[in-house]
């Protein structure tokens, strides 16, 4: 049986096209235009890609923000539910899931047959996000893919202070003016992120094993600072960008759905 799994973000759509014995493929787009067509042409592209017809196809779910945009899509499930499923593939042990995305994070908890359990939802400040990140590469002129391995080169001189966004781009202004380097600076935005998210996930309440999915994921800076934060081991899946829409795929091929 092959499934897909369409997960529409703030800023990309990933579609995943998974079999029994794994996924076959899986591409990211950045959305341009409506939802529905951006979903719909991607998927074809994937498709496409792939050498596979839509025929072929057994079920279709969407996730994420855009999810009801989806036309094509046989069924929707929530990003909780699908970053818990995606996540638990990847490491049966997991326990607890972290979603760090464009917008906001999504702090998750699961049994261990990957059932959601528990959750809590932070959008909205940036200044936990991947936007926010963006933002502070562009004032730092620093590659978004280099932020992370640059900020592990920085030492604990930068701390920003602020919980809001817009204030702690302030504070890094004014950490330019005074001559701090690009790696300082990075590391205390890493860690001021971290500290965000680890508030939050003490909230929800955390169980090893620990994912961390999305394109945030990605940021090892995040990533060590989050590890330091909690003080625990913190698992990155190859691809934590596509969780959400594998764990949507893997839910279409369950026999109810999983809803």
């Amino acid at each position: 049986m092959v499934t897909a799994g369409i997960d529409i973000g703030h800023e990309s759509v990933t579609v995943v096209i998974l079999h029994e014995d794994g996924t076959l493929g899986h591409a990211t787009f950045v959305i341009s235009g409506e939802v529905g067509a951006a979903a719909k042409l991607a998927f074809e592209q994937t498709l496409d890609r792939l050498g596979l017809e839509r025929a072929g196809i057994h079920r279709i779910f969407a996730t994420g923000i855009g999810r009801e945009n989806v036309a094509l899509a046989d069924g929707h499930r929530t990003p909780m539910l699908s970053h818990t499923r995606g996540a638990h593939w990847w490491l049966p042990g997991a326990r607890t899931v972290i979603d760090v995305g464009a917008e906001g994070t999504r702090v998750m908890r699961c049994d261990a047959h990957g059932t959601l359990t528990n959750f809590a939802l932070n959008d909205k400040c940036a200044a936990g996000s991947g936007v926010f990140l963006e933002t502070v590469a562009g004032m730092l002129d620093v590659p978004l893919a280099d932020m992370g391995a640059l900020s592990l080169r920085g030492s604990r001189r930068v701390v920003l202070t602020s919980t809001c966004a817009v204030f702690a781009e302030s504070e890094i202004v004014a950490e330019i003016h005074r001559g701090s380097s690009r790696a300082d600076i990075l590391q205390g935005v890493h860690e001021s992120v971290a500290t965000k998210i680890a508030a939050m996930s003490r909230r929800v309440g955390i169980e090893a094993d620990l994912v961390l999915t999305g394109g945030v994921a990605r940021n090892v800076g995040v990533a060590q600072a989050l590890r330091e934060q909690l003080q625990m081991d913190v698992a990155v899946p190859e691809h934590p960008e596509i969780a959400g829409a594998l764990g949507a795929a893997l839910l279409a091929r369950e026999p109810a759905g999983a809803a």
